[in-house]
């Protein structure tokens, strides 16, 4: 009777995603590795694939919610979680009412295009996905991460305005499982984000800060992110742009491992992007362009310099299904590796949400 009444419940909804898609991957790592030229079927190419439970409680005049989110390879089955989670993409319970929202548990950040309160969805026309070639996250130093242990609040929308903030006492539990939560011996993470949205425009300013442990990156200082950006709807285009600095990271994306061969600790530079999205025969093509210029956070003459452009066209069939088709470019170089590494990727795909 008790697991009837549970499922009979109407708040709560079993949601989810499948993006499955065939990808064509040419890369270039300009040493002894060579190049190599890949055709695969891949899960999560444009977003990543998901099922879900979220629910809400009337309780007088507040909500209690839930969202408990698991990621999977809809070309294998296996999760797609790394390190094993249940629900490695959220598991957070929230308290809401008239003075905002208090988020509890795991969840993407405040910095970032996931989750429930990622405000980085405004400033590109491509999310966090296309492969190499095409996610926004190419342009900065962020981690577009999820984070344990962590508390965040968001307040209610005034005039097109709304702000929140989160703090992680222990940014990941699964990868340190001894240190003390809150301690100088656990990483620990802090975002706030800003965003004002009014009629065909949003802007967005969002900063994050990583107290790093000295097990995890020793002698590194405190890192942290500051990205500005937003959007506007022309009608014929929408148009993104975004502007990122960033110091002492050690997240960056490393899509060709410059980075990681450079022996650098941390990164420190600057980042831009422009994006569109163009209505067109029902659906809508995209594209993007993004630069980063980075350099070692303890040997400034050691440069990375990152590029990307990419193409697209997204069209809808439904609420539910929509197929995508892209293509585009990435570029580092690392001078004082001597070495120039890329890659061109083009694929297409489904997605199906439920």
């Amino acid at each position: 009777a008790f697991t009837a009444s549970a499922f009979a419940e109407p708040s709560v909804t079993l949601y989810g995603r499948i993006d499955t898609g065939l990808v064509y991957t040419h890369k270039n790592l300009d040493n002894t590795a060579g190049s190599t030229d890949t055709f695969s079927m891949d899960s999560g190419v444009t977003t990543g694939s998901r099922w879900g439970l979220k629910g809400t409680e009337d309780i007088g005049n507040a909500k209690v919610g839930f969202v408990l989110e698991s990621g999977f390879n809809s070309d294998d089955g296996a999760s797609s979680d790394k390190e094993s989670r249940l629900f490695g993409r959220e598991a957070q319970v929230n308290v809401s009412g008239a003075y905002g929202t208090l988020y509890a548990g795991r969840f993407a950040s405040i910095a970032s295009d996931s989750g429930s309160i990622g405000y980085l969805t405004d400033v590109s026309a491509f999310p966090n996905g296309f492969g190499v070639v095409g996610t926004q996250k190419g342009s900065t130093g962020s981690a577009y991460a999820r984070y344990d242990n962590a508390l965040a609040y968001q307040t209610p929308t005034f005039g097109g305005l709304q702000a929140a903030a989160m703090y992680s006492f222990k940014a990941n539990s699964q990868t340190d499982k001894t240190s003390r939560e809150n301690s100088s011996f656990a990483d620990r993470y802090a975002a706030a984000g800003l965003r004002y949205k009014a009629g065909k425009a949003a802007v967005v300013l969002a900063g994050d800060y990583t107290l790093y442990s000295n097990s995890t990156h020793a002698g590194l200082d405190n890192g942290y992110s500051v990205i500005l950006g937003g959007n506007y709807d022309f009608g014929v285009a929408k148009v993104f742009a975004k502007a990122t600095y960033f110091d002492n990271q050690a997240s960056a994306l490393d899509s060709f491992d410059l980075i990681k061969d450079s022996k650098a600790a941390g990164v420190e530079g600057w980042g831009v992007e422009l994006s569109t999205a163009v209505p067109a025969f029902g659906g809508a093509f995209l594209g993007t362009v993004g630069y980063r210029d980075a350099k070692d956070v303890d040997n400034s003459s050691n440069k990375f310099k990152r590029w990307n452009a990419a193409v697209g066209y997204s069209y809808a069939f439904s609420k539910r299904t929509s197929v995508y088709a892209a293509a585009g470019y990435a570029q580092e170089k690392a001078n004082n590796l001597d070495r120039k590494a890329n890659a061109a990727q083009a694929g297409f795909g489904l997605v199906h949400k439920f």
